[in-house]
Formats: structure tokens, sequence, C-alpha cells
């Protein structure tokens, strides 16, 4: 017990010198401020990993303020990140998260720092997702952004009865994600994709490991024994039905919010390379291989969609099998050899 305890820490803390020196590139005398909520079994080791990269370090718990007026955290987010070079949030907390994460990443725009957001944290999420290298990860997305763009049709199968087609309309760009804030900028991790959106994707998607949105949530384990079964035409969801009616009443509901909510915003392909296990936490469990489908929100700004909802619902599936023309890039849930080979040491 005590060995892996010890490996367990030793991964965790190399997952933590990967933020610090390969995402937010900390270098010597920069003066980052840590935000944290319930965040208490990490701060141990991002503490002195901040200290040991040379960075002058401002802790800033937020536990009190999670009830806090709005205008009270906001002044007390640009009071302590004033004169920074870096901040980083962390919380051990997934789904919903801080109700005030967002207010957070709202509060530091316009201001000239790199802001790291990292939450549903953890000692095994930092020995695994969280310890991917970023210019690994760049080097991957390049790599199937290149085959996209010249691709055709991207086609989805898994073992529960997903069957779906997405053609590539190459007007729309294929965006890549690595997590590397630029100054007056934030970005959050773990990460590591290319997404993209297209008008026409049609079929049915079964979803059996997410179900989230602004207002519907499943857990894993209850999706794998009553998946959601989503069809699709024309790059808009035609019909839904599960075997949990809880369930397809939420999701009913959610869809109600707004006219877009049933559109295809974009679909998403991890390259996160060593984002190989379930941890029941949506972070992670987001970037696990296969295709991610997105509905309502489209982040418009870089994937060019003609349209965004103003709520998001994403799902995922297991053991996806995906090709683009016919040509292997997910195999079975996992990402083939041929897509990391030669940028991988090991």
């Amino acid at each position: 017990m005590y060995a892996r305890r010890v490996s367990e820490l030793e991964l965790a803390r190399k997952g933590v010198d990967n933020l610090v020196g390969n995402h937010l590139r900390l270098e010597r005398g920069e003066r980052l401020v840590l935000f944290h909520v319930d965040a208490d079994a990490l701060l141990p080791v991002l503490r002195e990993a901040l200290r040991d990269a040379g960075g002058e370090l401002v802790d800033v718990p937020l536990e009190r303020h999670r009830e806090s007026p709005e205008r009270e955290f906001v002044e007390l987010v640009k009071q302590r990140a004033t004169g920074a070079d870096v901040s980083m949030y962390v919380s051990t907390s997934s789904g919903p998260m801080f109700p005030r994460a967002q207010l957070l990443i709202q509060s530091l725009e316009g201001m000239p720092l790199r802001h790291l957001h990292v939450p549903g944290a953890s000692l095994r999420m930092l020995g695994g997702s969280l310890r991917a290298d970023p210019t690994l990860i760049a080097r991957i997305n390049e790599r199937l952004a290149e085959h996209l763009e010249s691709g055709r049709l991207l086609t989805v199968k898994s073992p529960k009865g997903t069957d779906l087609e997405v053609e590539l309309r190459h007007s729309y760009p294929i965006v890549q994600y690595r997590g590397v804030p630029e100054r007056g900028g934030w970005d959050s991790v773990p990460t590591g994709a290319v997404s993209f959106h297209s008008p026409a994707v049609s079929g049915t998607f079964v979803a059996d490991r997410i179900v989230s949105g602004t207002h519907v949530e499943r857990p894993n384990a209850e999706l794998f024994r009553r998946p959601l079964r989503l069809t699709l035409s024309g790059g808009r969801l035609r019909g839904y039905e599960s075997d949990d009616a809880a369930l397809v009443e939420e999701l009913k509901a959610h869809l109600a919010h707004d006219a877009d909510a049933d559109y295809v915003g974009f679909v998403s392909m991890s390259t996160n390379y060593l984002t190989r296990n379930e941890l029941k936490v949506f972070a992670n469990d987001a970037l696990l291989p296969g295709l991610r489908l997105m509905l309502g929100y489209s982040d418009p700004k870089k994937t060019k969609a003609p349209r965004c909802a103003s709520v998001w619902s994403t799902f995922h599936g297991r053991k996806h099998t995906v090709s683009v023309d016919g040509r292997v890039i997910v195999r079975d849930g996992r990402i083939d050899a041929q897509w990391t080979q030669g940028i991988l040491p090991f």
C-alpha cells in the first residue's frame, strides 16, 4: 500500500511539473496566483512544485466565497490577480463544480496574465491525463488535422449501436486544443483534442459513457446500464430514447430552453495520449478516445458555425471505432498507433 502511494505521488508531481512548466510556462521570479477550492489533497504537491519552479506564490482559498455577492467576488479576484503574471484555478469538484468558476474566468478578462483552469483534479488525474505534454499533443493534433482537412466522410461505430456519418466540410476549420494560454487569455486542462463543425451529421449515436449539459446530467454507470440513443439527420437531433424515462424527460426539458439546442454545434476527438481510464470525472472522461458530440453551443468564434445556442449538451460513448474515408483513427476505444508513431517516446 505504501509503495503504491509513493508511486501515485511521484506521478502526480510529474503532472504538476507539466502544468507549471509546459502549460503555464512559469519562469523564475514570475508571480502566480493559485485560486483553489476543495483541493486540500493536492495543495502540498502544487505548492512544492510552484516554489521549486522559482515562482512567487499567492495562495487564494475560495471555500468561504461560495455564496458571497458577485461584486465582492469579482473585486477579490481582481485585487489578488493585479500584478500577477500567471494564475491557476484548481478544484477537485467535477460536474457543476464551484458555482463561481466561470465568474472567476470572466473577472480575469482583460488582465495581462496567463490563466489555467484545472477542474475535477485528483492525484490520479495528475498522474494520468494532466501529465500529457502539450508539445506532443500539438504534434498529434497537426497530424490528425491534416488528415481531416483532406478527408470527406467520418464514420463512427460502436458495439452498443452507434452508426454515425459526419461529412467533412472544409469551409469550417479544424480547431486544435493543447491547453497553453497566452498572455491576456485562459485555457483549461486536461485537454488535447481536435474539433470542428459539420452541418451534415446523420445516423445513430448511443451515449453510454457521458450525458452532460446545462440542464441535463447522468452518471457514467447509469448510462452503461441504460444508454441514451440519439437519432440525427441534417446536423440536427431528430429523436431520442432510453429505458431511463427520467433522462428522456430531462433532455426534453433541456432542449426546450433554446430553439437551437438540438443542432450539432461541433464534434470532437481526443488527442490526449495519456487519457486511458475512466475516472467518472467529466474533465477526464470527455477525453477518452472516440467521438464526442456537442449539441447547442458551437464555440462559433473558433468553429465558424452559423448558429450557437445559449445552452449545451454533450454525449460520448464506449469502444468507438472512428474512421475517415476508411482510414481508422480510433479502434475499439483506443487511438490507432499510426497517429502517435514517431511522436511519443514510448
